[in-house]
């Protein structure tokens, strides 16, 4: 049943999006967040999923979907650039095997993101892709935080939907994207379209967010904490009740210290303690060995590069020194830097920066105007899921997993959104696809408040009300 379950869920998608094009964009980032051929039995764990999607999502667009198309940003161009430069590093990639089996994904990935901006565009869509994302995540977090809070967590223990140490089953990427969703989840609860307001919906975002934060906790990873301190000091900042919130963080803080294990508490005192941590020492050491790489190769070394490396680890009084090889980077910043050299590492952090500049100042502008006040509060939101990898992250190799590169992509459609609001009079601009049908042109403007599916703009968006 789960196979036939999962099959008609992914023929719904390429199905509906006949008629809607940016429903198969959604049905990529269900297969590629959600993963279905990794828990179905049947004909979904046999067919190439992500790529007849992929492949639907494009076609769909370059076939059906020609309306006005967004002004290219720099974001866009650093990540297209991103793409072209990981791949001419290829050419003096270190273990060019492996290098070529990562690049596979990542290429995709930046790609991907470069191309959502074009098909996400009205506040309907916006919505759409984040409800998506958040609730692919919710399959795998849902069964964890609730087995966290029945019988606790565990470092390495695999509690949700997928099993195994690679993709959400590994605890550093886990943690770190279901912190990533709370203030999605939250911003859901408060303005969502498509899912009708009701208290009880309200309630189930909410119920979404806590347990994402449960199964961040119950991963015991030390990064988790560090990322859930980034969450709350931005979501502190952005609020409007201070005291109430820092009581309510207060209070959510005593909770976690006073049911959480005694492992937990023993695993995390260790971030305090790193010199005889192996784990965090032999870490540290990785970090040194990739700045003296760089040093001698600036350009990095290319996907997978730390399959070369080595570190002396010394001993102690307890145990002998060894020497490790191949140990992975664990950092997003070292990952990219050790791969990409200073050229990588110094896009990945404009485009990080820009994003978060670009957000900041976005919020500050939408907050001039009460019908735009879901614009402030999901621009907050993707300020606080990127605040969360680029703190959790700088202890995880997560640099090209999908997530950050998601949340880049709806912050360019905010800001593609928020222009065209500013002006409305542009219409809608062909591009460089075919030229719009008569009938079409001839359709009239829909009514009533709020934002359709094919309108791209409002229909207050002629006289925006100030405060």
């Amino acid at each position: 049943m789960r196979s036939v379950w999962l099959l008609s869920l992914y023929l719904a998608f390429i199905v509906m999006g006949a008629s809607a094009p940016f429903v198969t964009t959604l049905g990529y980032v269900w297969v590629d967040t959600f993963r279905p051929q990794e828990v179905a039995y049947l004909i979904l764990n046999q067919i190439p999923v992500a790529l007849i999607m992929g492949i639907a999502a494009v076609g769909s667009y370059m076939v059906l979907d020609r309306r006005s198309p967004p002004r290219f940003s720099l974001e866009t161009g650093l990540v297209v650039l991103m793409a072209l430069w990981v791949t001419l590093t290829l050419t003096w990639a270190e273990v060019p095997d492996a290098a070529w089996g990562k690049w596979s994904t990542v290429f995709k990935t930046l790609i991907f993101a470069a191309f959502v901006p074009y098909v996400i565009r009205s506040r309907i869509q916006i919505e759409a892709f984040a409800q998506t994302y958040v609730l692919s995540l919710a399959a795998n977090f849902i069964p964890f935080g609730i087995k966290t809070m029945i019988s606790g967590g565990g470092y390495g223990s695999n509690l949700g939907l997928q099993q195994g140490n690679s993709g959400l089953s590994e605890g550093g990427l886990l943690s770190t994207v279901c912190l990533m969703a709370v203030p999605l989840a939250i911003y859901l609860s408060n303005y969502s379209l498509l899912i009708p307001r009701l208290k009880l919906s309200g309630w189930g975002y909410r119920g979404i967010a806590g347990l994402a934060i449960m199964t961040a906790i119950g991963t015991y990873e030390r990064s988790a904490l560090i990322g859930l301190i980034a969450l709350g000091a931005i979501m502190w900042v952005r609020s409007k009740n201070k005291f109430v919130f820092g009581l309510a963080g207060l209070v959510v803080a005593g909770a976690v210290a006073f049911t959480t294990s005694s492992a937990w508490n023993q695993r995390i005192s260790t971030i305090g303690s790193f010199q005889t941590e192996n784990s965090a020492y032999v870490r540290i050491l990785v970090w040194k060995w990739t700045l003296d790489y760089t040093s001698r190769n600036p350009l990095g070394g290319g996907f997978q590069a730390y399959l070369i490396d080595h570190v002396d680890v010394p001993g102690t009084a307890e145990s002998p020194g060894f020497t490790q090889f191949g140990r992975a980077f664990h950092s997003i910043y070292f990952e990219v830097l050790g791969e990409h050299g200073y050229p990588g590492l110094f896009m990945f952090l404009l485009i990080a920066g820009s994003m978060l500049v670009k957000l900041h100042r976005l919020s500050k502008k939408a907050s001039a105007y009460p019908e735009l006040d879901w614009v402030v509060s999901l621009s907050g939101a993707l300020q606080g899921g990127l605040a969360v990898f680029l703190t959790a992250g700088a202890f995880v190799g997560i640099a090209f997993q999908p997530m950050f590169w998601y949340f880049v992509a709806m912050g360019i459609s905010l800001n593609a959104y928020m222009w065209r609001v500013e002006h409305p009079h542009t219409g809608v601009l062909p591009g460089w696809r075919l030229p719009e049908r008569p009938r079409e042109a001839e359709l009239p403007r829909p009514s009533g408040s709020g934002l359709r599916a094919g309108n791209l703009k409002p229909d207050w968006a002629d006289g925006l009300r100030p405060r």
